[in-house]
């Protein structure tokens, strides 16, 4: 087990150069978060959630990264771009790498270390208030060590007509740690779409470690895209906790390409009567990545439908684990819930451990939920080379229609282009 008093110090030494700006709300967060780390400490393989993981390369002493300057190719190289975009360096700011275009009145896009110095209420207000620490180690550190971070706040019946991009980069070199955040709020009958990139410059195995709180209000919408594609031995800890009022949409859509070790938590409370909520992923991996997505839907008022489709394309000695849950209250009547977990295998050596979950204490209601694990269907390939297709490109023809099932999803066409374009390339690789 790693010593956590090393993240205790580590806290000391954080405080102190503060200088003085330690009786802020924000900061009272922080101390209540180190101070739960410090009881809880690190998960272990007892706990349910962390047992089929090695937990040693997670819980081993990091140091926080630096700020850096960004390469000038780094962005151009993603292959998408969108007119609005927060550039965050090591999980530090960068304004002379971001652009911001003109934004409606009562839209908010910003960094935490300017809303800090400004004074705005906005973060004491929410700052975890749908990501609490007191359960999750990595929360609370990310919480604890918290100075910036990317805020889009669309006010009352605000609709942002353009999406807003934030890029997490990370140039930190091995050992180290950036603790990014984002609190995106979407208020009463407003709308906004945000995409989340998490982008590696390094190739050593350094930690990103994130926290995202969604809030969507009465009758909003918020979509919302996370892309991966940390560096080759990055390991990479997310908690995406969402909130969710009466009437309002949720989408959220999480490609995890890149990394060595992926961990994405999701959980969406539906808390308002008649939302609706879609979560969707696809993860593409070979070699040795491993990649853990674990979800939870809470139906907590009636009349809610949520819909959840994750897919896997694993090749080499890849590992994936997929637990969903979705979790009925007994007020939660009329909800109509659907779960499926679909993983295509391109070796005998790659795994998947998949556990759909339906947990429900409402008697009227439709859920379904299922899983498949399987290989190419070799029906399929017969039939595509009985019209002159060769046996490689029908491979790639039935991957890329696999994966395009989600890829069709997402509405922006400069993204879904650019993920296109990287995804055909990995699953080329594990042809």
């Amino acid at each position: 087990m790693s010593d956590t008093r090393t993240y205790i110090d580590a806290f000391k030494a954080f405080e102190s150069s503060l200088n003085g700006q330690t009786s802020t709300p924000l900061h009272q967060i922080r101390r209540r978060a180190i101070e739960s780390f410090e009881g809880n400490g690190f998960p272990t393989s007892k706990d349910e959630a962390w047992k089929s993981i090695n937990l040693s390369s997670l819980t081993g002493e990091f140091k926080t990264a630096e700020s850096a300057p960004l390469p000038a190719s780094a962005l151009s190289d993603l292959g998408y771009n969108l007119d609005t975009t927060l550039v965050f360096v090591n999980g530090q700011f960068d304004e002379a790498a971001s652009r911001v275009s003109d934004q409606p009145d009562g839209l908010t896009v910003s960094s935490f270390a300017k809303e800090i110095a400004s004074g705005n209420s906005l973060l004491d207000d929410h700052v975890s208030e749908v990501a609490p620490f007191d359960t999750h180690a990595f929360t609370a550190l990310n919480t604890a060590f918290l100075t910036d971070g990317a805020l889009v706040h669309a006010a009352r019946g605000v609709v942002s007509e353009s999406p807003i991009h934030v890029v997490y980069v990370s140039t930190a070199d091995t050992g180290e740690v950036a603790y990014p955040r984002s609190l995106f709020i979407a208020e009463e009958n407003s709308q906004v779409t945000i995409v989340e990139t998490f982008l590696g410059l390094s190739d050593g195995p350094y930690l990103t470690n994130h926290v995202s709180e969604l809030i969507a209000g009465d009758n909003a919408i918020l979509d919302h895209y996370k892309v991966g594609l940390e560096g080759p031995d990055a390991l990479h800890v997310s908690n995406q906790q969402s909130r969710q009022g009466r009437a309002s949409n949720l989408r959220s859509h999480s490609i995890s390409i890149g990394g060595q070790f992926v961990r994405n938590n999701v959980s969406s409370a539906l808390d308002g009567e008649a939302c609706e909520s879609t979560i969707n992923g696809l993860y593409v991996l070979n070699g040795s990545q491993h990649c853990d997505n674990y979800t939870l839907l809470e139906h907590c008022k009636p009349n809610c439908p949520s819909h959840e489709l994750y897919k896997g394309i694993l090749g080499d000695e890849a590992r994936a684990i997929f637990r969903g849950k979705i979790h009925v209250h007994q007020i939660a009547q009329k909800t109509d819930a659907y779960q499926q977990n679909q993983n295509i295998l391109l070796s005998d050596d790659a795994r998947v451990n998949t556990k759909p979950q339906l947990e429900i204490y409402a008697d009227d209601v439709k859920c379904s939920h299922g899983a498949t694990i399987g290989q190419i269907d070799e029906d399929a390939l017969f039939y595509l080379g009985a019209r002159g297709i060769n046996r490689e490109t029908a491979h790639r023809m039935l991957l890329e229609a696999f994966a395009n099932d989600l890829l069709s999803r997402i509405k922006i066409e400069s993204l879904k282009d650019g993920l296109t374009d990287r995804i055909l390339t990995k699953i080329a690789s594990n042809g």
